[in-house]
């Protein structure tokens, strides 16, 4: 009697305990309803710069986490005016506990606007179990998504004169330009001195500063704006440098710039510049023309020399002279042959006087 009641004891504590398993391997038979899953990526973002733009895809996956094989049909919800949006497979037959992937594709023009966006949805229906159609309105899924375009930045430098500027030294010079928004979105665009940092060691200057900026709306152009050089205070010689201007997109770091180089010629100071550049000469050039100027200067005073010589013979010729005849006709003849010797004796004298003063002329040009 006292083993029975043993055995009844040790039964009832074994079905006690076995319980609980024996209830979870008869749930895990159980089959589960029919019913799907879709996920995606991230949010597709397309980039529509010109130069780099490409289709976007974004990848998805449908699940069917039934017990049961099912034909499952995914759709679309869009509304994007110029923007496609393509489903690689919109119908898939999965076993019990399979998924796939799918991908969908957006594409569109180029240079959209940054501020594009469009929202969409994919929803997954279960159609069918096996070959059996199923229309259950709690056999479906949904996945909601943002379509958006990338910002980029497309700038360009413009300036109406670009020729070489030939400066003085301290001079100061405004160079003037504009600068475009191409990009896809509004831009504070900045303008600088790419070599700023190699012209001020030439000794040149900004003094209102060597940079600018402005915003630029997507489409437009800016104001003209000005940057403003000082040349060197001085210089050993000719100094010939290149002037570096370059446009850059705040939008977008990768951006290209856009430049324009202007060449700047700061010529050497004249120390004899009133004298028509005198320093500048060689040598030689101060020889011939010395020699020259000389020349000249000799030729004025032979000139006025010869003036003066004949103008003293023209006063004595004009001057009338009393002549007294002698009473013997060889004497009158005499004494007019001494006349014209003391004429002659004048006229060297007169000669000897004017080569004594170009004598001490030229000593003192000497």
């Amino acid at each position: 009697m006292r083993n029975m009641r043993r055995g009844q004891i040790m039964a009832f504590a074994l079905a006690f305990f076995m319980l609980p398993a024996l209830s979870l391997m008869t749930s895990a038979q159980v089959p589960t309803v029919p019913s799907v899953e879709i996920d995606c990526d991230s949010n597709p973002v397309m980039n529509v710069h010109p130069s780099y733009y490409e289709p976007i895809d974004l990848t998805c996956v449908v699940r069917n986490p039934s017990s049961f094989e099912e034909t499952i049909s995914v759709d679309k919800e869009w509304e994007g005016n110029n923007v496609e949006m393509i489903l690689s497979e919109d119908t898939f037959t999965l076993g019990a506990d399979e998924e796939e992937e799918f991908t969908v594709t957006f594409s569109g023009p180029t240079k959209l606007s940054a501020d594009t966006s469009y929202s969409f949805t994919l929803i997954a229906q279960v159609d069918s179990i096996g070959q059996v159609p199923y229309d259950w309105a709690n056999a479906n899924a949904s996945y909601n998504g943002d379509f958006t375009v990338s910002t980029y930045g497309m700038v360009e430098l413009e300036m109406s004169d670009k020729s070489t500027r030939t400066m003085v030294l301290d001079e100061a010079r405004v160079l003037s330009f504009q600068f475009s928004n191409n990009g896809n979105d509004k831009d504070k665009i900045r303008v600088s001195i790419a070599n700023e940092a190699e012209l001020i060691e030439s000794g040149f200057s900004f003094p209102l500063g060597s940079f600018v900026a402005e915003d630029v709306d997507s489409g437009s152009v800016s104001s003209l704006r000005e940057i403003s050089i000082t040349a060197p205070s001085e210089v050993s010689k000719e100094v010939r440098v290149q002037v570096i201007i370059r446009a850059e997109s705040n939008n977008d770091d990768n951006a290209e710039f856009s430049e324009i180089s202007i060449t700047i010629v700061i010529e050497k100071s004249s120390e004899l510049s009133g004298l028509g550049g005198l320093d500048e000469m060689s040598t030689g050039d101060m020889k011939k023309y010395g020699a020259i100027l000389g020349a000249g200067i000799l030729g004025i005073f032979i000139l006025v020399l010869a003036l003066k010589v004949v103008g003293r013979r023209s006063a004595e010729v004009a001057t009338p002279r009393t002549l007294e005849l002698p009473d013997i006709e060889k004497e009158s003849d005499v004494v007019d042959d001494l006349d014209e010797f003391d004429e002659f004796d004048d006229l060297f004298s007169d000669l000897d006087e004017e080569e004594d003063d170009l004598d001490s002329f030229l000593d003192d040009f000497e």
